[in-house]
């Protein structure tokens, strides 16, 4: 009886996505290129309440977890104290879809709730490679 527990407790833990930020630049590239993916670069900032409900709220929804982490590395950065590699940005939240080569593919303004983001990610495709 304890081990059937523990195995449903186990795969409920399993079911919550939690986001996989990636912990600075180089290890989100280095990660994108060994994936195949491209690199969502989130630029925040301490005390920004939209970047913490992006951050607490949309990005713990398991289902767009999911559709962000099958095509690209996620990785936060605060714009006061992390090197944002020339990102430019009016506010934050600002978020950037990157190829693995650092190119520019979209770039996102502002707060989004769950809906508006998935409907946006759904747009948002990764260039073919060339040969």
């Amino acid at each position: 009886m304890f081990r059937l527990f523990l195995l449903i407790f186990i795969l409920q833990l399993s079911l919550w996505a939690e986001p996989h930020w990636a912990a600075d630049y180089e290890s989100a590239f280095s990660a994108a290129k060994a994936e195949h993916k491209g690199v969502m670069v989130m630029l925040s900032q301490e005390n920004c309440k939209a970047c913490w409900y992006m951050e607490n709220i949309v990005f713990e929804e398991d289902l767009l977890i999911e559709k962000i982490e099958q095509k690209f590395v996620m990785l936060y950065l605060d714009v006061n104290k992390d090197d944002i590699r020339g990102l430019d940005f009016s506010g934050t939240p600002t978020l950037y879809f990157l190829t693995d080569e650092d190119r520019v593919i979209k770039r996102l303004n502002g707060v989004y709730n769950i809906k508006e983001m998935t409907a946006a990610l759904l747009k948002i495709d990764l260039p073919a490679k060339e040969k």
